[in-house]
């Protein structure tokens, strides 16, 4: 799981810079919204698991990892800033990739400590959206638990597949996490590309029309 970690790791740092592309900050700041979102869902993790000192500080190489990312993002946004359309594809398909990546390395690392599967399936759940969470707020946006559309949900249903399938059958670790991450990360494209989301609640006015949705 070391290198699902850090490639999503890599991942929202990449969507951590993308999102905040349109803010013209200078490349330390962009930097560092890219280190906060890569490693923010983590040490969440870590602090709700009382797994301290949390993974950044006990292996450096995931700040390494992060700021790498985030400089590869940079690099990203000067080749299409030309074409400012494609910030939001780049940046949906960076978020969905880490996402699936980050949401399965939780609960499977909350497995590892001996948490059953619930606080697994949540840690994991936590893991994948605390650092877009951040990443959001950062940028001045709302985050996207709090929009119309699937996002907290497919975290939540790719590791309750991960945990299902390593916890109740022979599979070998590597295809049940594969299957989790698929999962996540397949959701996350039916949300971006066929609106798909959850029932909202009945309501009236301007908030009841993009009601909060997860």
């Amino acid at each position: 799981m070391e290198v699902a970690e850090l490639a999503g790791t890599v991942v929202f740092a990449v969507s951590g810079v993308l999102a905040v592309a349109h803010r013209r900050l200078d490349w330390f700041g962009a930097v560092v919204v890219g280190v906060v979102t890569a490693v923010g869902g983590g040490t969440m993790r870590g602090l709700i698991l009382g797994a301290t000192p949390v993974f950044w500080i006990e292996d450096q190489g995931y700040l390494v990892a992060a700021v790498a990312g985030a400089v590869a993002a940079i690099a990203i946004v000067h080749t299409v800033a030309a074409r400012p359309r494609r910030f939001d594809r780049w940046l949906q398909l960076a978020d969905a990739a880490g996402l699936a990546l980050f949401a399965v390395v939780g609960a499977s690392i909350a497995l590892d400590l001996g948490q059953d599967g619930v606080i697994a399936a949540i840690c994991g759940m936590v893991t994948g959206v605390g650092g877009g969470v951040v990443r959001d707020l950062l940028a001045g946006q709302t985050p996207l638990i709090m929009r119309g559309e699937i996002y907290a949900t497919a975290a939540l249903a790719g590791v309750a597949v991960y945990v299902s399938l390593d916890q109740l059958t022979g599979l070998p670790p590597v295809l049940a996490s594969a299957a989790g991450m698929l999962m996540v990360f397949a959701l996350r494209l039916g949300a971006i590309y066929g609106d798909w989301g959850l029932p909202a609640l009945p309501g009236e006015g301007a908030d009841a029309a993009q009601p909060p949705s997860t």
